[in-house]
């Protein structure tokens, strides 16, 4: 059994959703994710072989049990060469004293980026074209909010909803502003200032 974690993270699906499709409890899902507890050849097979169009590559492929190892993060943060790729909810730690106990899922050594501070996968379909899930994304750290580059793509960390990459426009409501998806289906929203916990512009990608 490899990369639940990511299984359920890539297809957007929370441990509930798939507890009630495997028809377990919720406590018998969490042991699962967290690797207390081996999932049954039956329940793979059925998740494997679902009908919701989820995309299973991640049970089957080992590479993703070892960037889910807390030894395989161990290992690579010891290295510390390259950007950094982080989980998305480290945004907000990056660069205080405690980001060292953060984890690293692993070091990318990409010239074009050597002024970024970060890498964060992408999450969803909301930024396509230009970014798809699956996608890591080159993040520079924003330390003075005094102004914001309009248009541009920010990974936002919130309060309120996590973290967010969405393209930043001005807001009718000065205490605000927009949060703008590239892809259309998605209605564009404000987010107030006070819930904004950090700011990094996006930079560029690496498409998976």
């Amino acid at each position: 059994m490899y990369g639940l974690k990511s299984f359920l993270f890539f297809n957007e699906l929370n441990q509930v959703e798939v507890a009630n499709y495997l028809g377990i409890s919720k406590g018998q899902m969490s042991k699962l994710v967290s690797g207390a507890t081996r999932m049954k050849a039956d329940q793979l097979q059925k998740l494997l072989l679902n009908d919701r169009g989820w995309n299973t590559e991640y049970l089957t492929d080992p590479t993703w049990a070892n960037l889910e190892s807390g030894k395989f993060r161990q290992d690579v943060s010891q290295q510390k060469v390259g950007i950094p790729l982080i989980p998305v909810d480290a945004v907000a730690g990056y660069g205080s004293p405690a980001y060292e106990d953060l984890k690293v899922e692993d070091f990318y050594d990409v010239s074009e980026f050597k002024t970024c501070d970060f890498l964060l996968r992408v999450k969803g379909d909301s930024m396509t074209p230009k970014y798809t899930g699956g996608d890591l994304v080159a993040c520079k750290k924003v330390t003075d909010t005094l102004f914001y580059q309009w248009n541009r793509v920010y990974a936002i960390c919130t309060k309120s909803q996590g973290v967010m990459i969405k393209r930043i426009q001005p807001s009718e409501d000065e205490t605000c502003v927009k949060c703008v998806s590239d892809n259309a289906k998605y209605a564009p929203f404000d987010v107030p200032k006070s819930d904004i916990v950090a700011l990094a512009l996006v930079n560029g990608s690496i498409s998976l």
